[in-house]
């Protein structure tokens, strides 16, 4: 009777014992976790990483992460097409911070030049690389996508104007956020 109940105290005692460790262990792996998400997308070959803060436009928040020109044709798995100047490549991460889904209206964001002048994106190279004009994000969701321009060869390309959804929304935060005519402009690297 007396080795019984020692075989089951030490039987319980070891099981005790590895609970501990394993919880230990488990919470030092959580607390060892990186703070920041991974990027959403990794960069393009020769595509110039940008650092700039997500603008906020309405129901979401736009981020540039890559600008990449000097391109002269776009090709995609049905067609390839030349440039009229040189194309450039904008990606960007879009979130929604809404409790619905709204819109974002690809065609409405704009390169800008150097000399002030501002772009929509290409028609032609969107289609090829297969881009969606309009694009649906739900609540809380993110997505990253890439956005083709034609700019003149002599273009310096200095910012984006992004532009979020139009949409209302029963947040009043978000309601009362500016959506200034054009979109919001933010500095690009190069």
């Amino acid at each position: 009777m007396v080795g019984a109940k020692r075989w089951v105290l030490v039987v319980g005692v070891a099981v005790g014992l590895l609970a501990v460790g394993g919880g230990a262990g488990f919470l030092a792996g959580r607390m060892s976790a990186p703070d920041s998400p991974p990027p959403i997308r990794p960069a393009w070959a020769g595509e110039k990483v940008q650092h700039a803060a997500a603008a906020r436009y309405g129901n979401m928040t736009l981020r540039p992460i890559g600008l990449t020109c000097g391109m002269h044709w776009v090709s995609g798995t049905h067609a390839e097409w030349e440039a009229r100047g040189q194309y450039c490549r904008l990606g960007i991460v879009v979130n929604n911070v809404d409790t619905a889904f709204h819109d974002l209206d690809t065609g409405a964001q704009r390169l800008v030049d150097a000399a002030g002048k501002s772009y929509k994106p290409s028609f032609d190279a969107m289609r090829i690389r297969r881009q969606p004009d309009v694009m649906t994000i739900g609540a809380h969701d993110a997505v990253a996508l890439d956005i083709w321009f034609d700019v003149p060869n002599d273009a310096q390309v200095v910012a984006a104007q992004l532009k979020g959804d139009d949409d209302p929304s029963g947040i009043d935060p978000v309601a009362n956020t500016p959506r200034p005519a054009g979109g919001v402009r933010v500095p690009l690297s190069w």
